[in-house]
């Protein structure tokens, strides 16, 4: 593994994966007609941000240790909902969710383990918070343009993503793709997967 920047030593780390195109650029471009935080690329949350607590490149060592035990995976996206306390707006799953729990779960110990602020549920967001005032419009908004989609609402997790932001900051903007982790299954371990490649970038 080539070693990460001094600089790059400490923060916060989360993991994720990135919606395939064309329904990734289809989502990308329905969240930029939606209000809300900066919307960066389409993705679903694995592990939620969390404060380092070992240099970055430990963190990533045990991340690679885990996901060594995962294939890819389906995953299909469904409705769309809202966090009733945040009023954010998300696309449900209905195909994958399982993996998805497994997945976090198996991440989320050790020296990664960390005191979720909510309860792990895995979705993709499509933005807010929305005002009261704006929810309905803007929800009905998005359902209508989700059900326009052509794409097929289905894909396939193959990588899992590493974004480190600087410590104490996790706004959209600060975050850093850095590390990257390709699955692929191992035939003779009952569909569990082995790395086929893992990439870092500065």
């Amino acid at each position: 593994m080539t070693k990460t920047p001094e600089s790059a030593q400490w923060g916060s780390l989360a993991l994720v994966c990135y919606i395939p195109d064309p329904l990734g650029s289809f989502l990308h471009a329905l969240r930029q007609i939606l209000p809300g935080e900066e919307n960066p690329q389409a993705h679903i949350t694995i592990l939620p941000p969390r404060p380092l607590k070992l240099p970055l490149d430990a963190a990533l060592q045990q991340a690679e240790i885990i996901l060594e035990r995962f294939a890819p995976f389906k995953v299909n996206l469904s409705e769309v909902d809202c966090f009733p306390g945040t009023k954010v707006l998300y696309l449900n799953i209905d195909g994958g969710f399982e993996p998805l729990h497994e997945i976090h779960a198996a991440l989320n110990t050790g020296d990664l383990r960390h005191d979720e602020a909510f309860e792990f549920r895995p979705h993709l967001t499509l933005g807010g918070p929305v005002s009261p005032e704006q929810l309905e419009s803007v929800r009905i908004l998005a359902e209508r343009t989700w059900r326009a989609s052509r794409h097929s609402p289905g894909f396939t997790v193959r990588e899992i993503v590493g974004l480190w932001s600087p410590s104490g900051v996790t706004a959209a903007g600060n975050w850093k793709r850095l590390w990257s982790y390709r699955l692929r299954p191992d035939p003779t371990e009952n569909g569990c997967g082995a790395a086929s490649g893992i990439t870092q970038t500065s």
